[in-house]
């Protein structure tokens, strides 16, 4: 892939891996994960070349990440490189090259200790070095760290995978500059010789003229070689103390130029054609590996070698009991795994988002009786050994190993495994028809031990195949089912309860001075109401999990806990109220009078009497929030309908007892206890209360999810239960 491609497909691997912490929760999420992973399917098609099904993921996937996240977007846009530096570079080491030639001495060429020898020596040594190539392999390495230096997330990740291309353009820069250094130092030498009259001479403690001249005809045969120019004779150059040189440097500025052309401007010349050409190389095939753990977890499509099924062989007696497996009734597999009578059909169990499969196979029929263990079969002579083409196919069991990748045995307490299975050479987890089973086995009956008997099957199976990379896939796309099933479940119970809680039956009459008569028929029909609800209930649950449900379902649980919240009649008040504050008005005025109002005072005090009372029922009932008489259910009536809803999903959906389900709620319940009184004591006071049935059910959601994940042994290994 293109260096473009490789920061695409890096960029969502930083988001997906979670390394990228800059990254917001919400720019990647699990859903997005699954989604670019079926349009890049789409768009390639099942059986592509991995490599076109990353580049094709990478950009459909950036379609969304790089509108969410604009920090995403400015570091795809960003380069880490441009050809500009190599003109930079070449810029700078051309001006140190001529300035380099003003650090001797001024117009004489030293013929010891010139920059040109120190320029010469230096690139001898680098090639030198360049000659092994573990200074490279630790190069690439401090390179990497040096570019994610107080990196994290995607520049981190990018390091680590284009040190090899950061190394060659870095190559191409440091050659490009030495190279236009050695330029430098010509020029410089070429440009004041025009102008300015050089001298040539040299001085020395410790070293006569005969070993300089064997120096100089060492160092500069290949110059003398190119140019066909003489090294003179030194011996006339050698300078006293003091003294000016007198002899022409012209020579040695030829001969000099010509040894930093041969041994400096070619070869650095030559390197950094090698690395450009390296570095276009890489940048057009970024060598990025496409087998680590990330890549493989992604689809199938990066597994070539391996299968994305994974093959259980049920081998279980003709005896066995009626089982169902992540949802399948495996009983057509229970058929004597060999008499002939199986169905042969695989039974896909789960399937993951990234393609895994794992499927539940019967023994083919047939086959048991020619399962001979080799130890008990005779021993053929010689001249029988010979194959024939009638017997040269594989035998029975060989075929059965290769389409097995685990054995799955049920099996009683005591009994022994066929001795096939044992032949077989595969992995063996064992079901035990028991309540209870010493690990490693699994009992068949504890269901409502940890989270599921499949939950537990799966654990096995990973221990079984450890290493095997499409099982820890397979049960994370069970877990994620689950705890799918889970909410949808839990949200089931949870609408219902909010009806049932939300249940406000008017009373026909003025409610706290109504008849014994009407209360009694607002709590008939609020019982008729429950009743309604809770078969209404059970057959949604139900028909959500594909089952049936009998017409003689069992109705809620029995409850007379049904209130009354009464409206204090006005009418009523003010008749009473008139009638007694008439007559004390009466009796008093009658009594001061002597008996001479002749009824007055009566009449007057009932006419203020009932006026005062209603003004005051009519304020009580505001205070109240009472706007009309009405039964609903109170908290001791809620109790048992909300235990009675819990249990019935526990028997339907995970295959638990009556007695079992109420006893793992008791303590669950317990610990809700609180917040669910609280949330009864909250409900409205209004018959019109449109819209609590909704409000109760998402306050109830993640109550009732805490109950049901405590009454099956806590949330299933890997997920954590949300905060109510």
């Amino acid at each position: 892939m293109t260096e473009d491609e490789a920061r695409q497909v890096l960029l969502l691997q930083a988001h997906e891996s979670h390394v990228d912490r800059a990254a917001s929760p919400q720019a990647w999420t699990l859903e997005d994960r699954s989604w670019a992973t079926r349009q890049a399917v789409s768009a390639v098609g099942d059986h592509a070349d991995p490599q076109r099904f990353v580049l094709a993921r990478a950009a459909v996937a950036m379609q969304r990440l790089l509108p969410r996240q604009p920090a995403a977007q400015r570091w795809l846009q960003r380069r880490a490189w441009h050809p500009a530096w190599v003109l930079l570079a070449a810029l700078l080491g051309g001006v140190l090259g001529v300035l380099a030639d003003q650090l001797g001495p001024p117009q004489r060429v030293n013929l010891l200790a010139p920059a040109v020898w120190a320029v010469v020596g230096w690139n001898l040594l680098v090639y030198l070095t360049l000659l092994f190539p573990s200074p490279g392999a630790g190069l690439r390495g401090w390179l990497s760290r040096w570019q994610a230096r107080g990196e994290e997330g995607v520049t981190a990740l990018w390091a680590s995978h284009a040190a090899p291309l950061s190394l060659q353009r870095l190559a191409l820069l440091l050659h490009m500059g030495a190279m236009a250094l050695a330029l430098g130092l010509i020029a410089g030498l070429y440009l004041r010789g025009l102008v300015l009259d050089y001298r040539a001479g040299w001085q020395s403690t410790f070293v006569d003229a005969a070993t300089v001249q064997a120096a100089l005809q060492l160092l500069l045969a290949p110059a003398r070689w190119v140019t066909g120019i003489a090294v003179p004779d030194v011996a006339p150059l050698q300078l006293a103390p003091g003294a000016n040189a007198q002899a022409s440097a012209a020579p040695w500025i030829h001969l000099l130029a010509a040894t930093l052309a041969l041994l400096v401007v070619l070869p650095r010349g030559l390197l950094a054609w090698l690395a450009a050409a390296r570095a276009r190389q890489l940048t057009l095939h970024f060598p990025l590996p496409l087998d680590t753990p990330y890549f493989e977890a992604l689809h199938p499509l990066m597994r070539p070698g391996l299968t994305p099924i994974v093959r259980l062989l049920w081998v279980a007696g003709v005896d066995s009991p009626p089982l169902r497996l992540f949802d399948q009734d495996v009983a057509a597999l229970n058929s004597g795994n060999g008499n002939g009578s199986g169905t042969g059909t695989a039974l896909t169990l789960v399937v993951s988002d990234e393609g895994d499969q794992l499927q539940l196979l019967a023994v083919p029929a047939g086959v048991q009786g020619a399962m001979v263990a080799p130890a008990a079969m005779p021993v053929a002579a010689w001249w029988q050994r010979w194959p024939s083409p009638a017997k040269s196919g594989k035998s029975p069991l060989v075929r059965l190993r290769e389409d097995t990748d685990i054995v799955v045995l049920l099996t009683r307490p005591g009994a022994q495994a066929p001795a096939w299975v044992n032949d077989l050479d595969r992995p063996v987890v064992v079901l035990v028809d028991s309540p209870e089973a010493e690990p490693p086995r699994l009992s068949l009956h504890a269901r409502h031990d940890g989270w599921l008997l499949e939950g537990r099957l799966l654990q096995a199976l990973e221990a079984a195949r450890p290493g095997d990379p499409r099982l820890p896939r397979l049960r994370q796309a069970w877990l994620t089912q689950q705890q799918a099933q889970l909410d949808a479940g839990v949200q089931l119970l949870a609408d219902s309860l909010g009806r049932i809680a939300a249940l406000h039956q008017p009373v026909a009459d003025e409610g706290f001075l109504a008849r014994r008569a009407e209360a009694e028929t607002a709590r008939l029909a609020l019982s008729a109401a429950l009743e309604a609800e809770w078969r209404a209930g059970a057959q949604t649950l139900a028909a959500w999990l594909g089952r049936s449900v009998a017409e003689d379902t069992a109705g809620p649980p029995s409850t007379s806990a049904a209130r009354v919240k009464g409206r204090l009649g006005e009418g009523r008040a003010a008749l009473v109220g008139g009638v007694v504050t008439g007559a004390l008005a009466g009796l008093k005025a009658d009594v001061l009078s002597g008996g001479l109002t002749m009824g007055a005072g009566l009449v007057t005090g009932g006419v203020l009497g009932a006026l005062g009372a209603a003004g005051m029922a009519k304020g009580l009932n505001v205070v109240r929030g009472t706007d009309r008489s009405f039964a609903a259910w109170n908290e001791e009536a809620l109790a048992p309908v909300t235990l009675g809803l819990l249990q019935r999903y526990l028997v339907l959906a995970h295959g638990q007892t009556d007695e079992a389900a109420a006893l793992r709620l008791a303590p669950a319940l317990a610990a809700q206890q609180a917040a669910l009184q609280a949330l009864w004591r909250g409900r409205e006071r209004r018959v019109a209360n449109e819209g609590e049935a909704q409000r109760l059910a998402q306050q109830l959601q993640p109550l009732l999810r805490q109950v049901v994940q405590a009454a099956l042994g806590g949330p299933p290994a890997g997920h954590a239960s949300p905060a109510p």
